[in-house]
């Protein structure tokens, strides 16, 4: 390969790529190795390796270069300049180099691609879960109320149950016996009456009428029509007698 191929680049350049150096720019002498353009760093470190054994093969100084990170990498770039010099003037890499090194870039280009499309895709995920919180939190709030108001619907069956059974010895007993009822109050009446006056009456005439009204019931098989509390009596006083 003539020399009219070669270009020249600092020292501190190729040490920093053959040797792994990740704090120095080395894209531009790894995508002249390689013959393809290389736009990130960790591409740059892909073809490293490769570019060691090519340099190494031109320039057989570099087999011997070791870095020790105990030592400041000035110090080791100021001391290796001291034995090969301040520039170095390199090829590009063979063909069989250079296809290697393809493939190589093509796998991490394809991982690349692979990792930023799931970086946009979990931006969008993290973007529909911060839309979706707002009703994330209303569903919690409904769910709350639905508890409280099966807690509140458990316990009306609850005082409904005691209720029922407070009711059963009731059952069958609530309708009104009419006759026994006009019995009792004409009981109740003579009862009251004995012995005291009613507008001018006697007793005694009390216990006419009484007695004219029991004849009345049982003539009739049941109490007068306008018997009872609210109907008009011959005086109009609405007591019904």
């Amino acid at each position: 390969m003539s020399d009219v191929a070669r270009k020249v680049f600092p020292m501190e350049n190729v040490l920093a790529l053959v040797l792994g150096k990740e704090d120095v720019d080395v894209k531009e002498l790894a995508g002249f190795l390689a013959g393809r353009s290389i736009t990130c760093n960790t591409c740059s470190r892909v073809v490293g390796p490769l570019a060691a054994g090519w340099l190494a093969s031109l320039y057989p100084n570099f087999v011997a270069l070791s870095w020790d990170e105990t030592t400041p990498w000035d110090v080791f770039v100021a001391s290796t300049k001291k034995g090969i010099g301040d520039n170095v003037s390199v090829p590009p890499m063979n063909a069989t180099l250079q296809a290697l090194a393809t493939k190589a870039l093509d796998v991490l280009t394809d991982l690349k691609d692979t990792v930023n499309a799931q970086k946009d895709e979990l931006v969008t995920l993290h973007t529909k879960v911060a839309e979706l919180e707002p009703q994330e939190v209303k569903a919690k709030e409904l769910e709350k109320k639905c508890d409280q108001l099966e807690a509140k619907i458990k316990t009306m069956n609850a005082d409904m149950g005691a209720l029922r059974k407070e009711l059963i010895p009731f059952q069958g007993k609530m309708a009104v016996d009419q006759q026994e009822l006009l019995s009792m109050i004409k009981d109740t009446i003579k009862d009251n009456m004995k012995g005291f006056a009613v507008a001018g009456v006697a007793a005694g005439a009390v216990g006419e009428a009484v007695a004219a009204m029991e004849e009345e019931a049982q003539d009739d098989g049941g109490p007068a029509p306008d018997f009872g509390f609210g109907a008009s009596g011959s005086d109009g006083d609405g007591f019904g007698f």
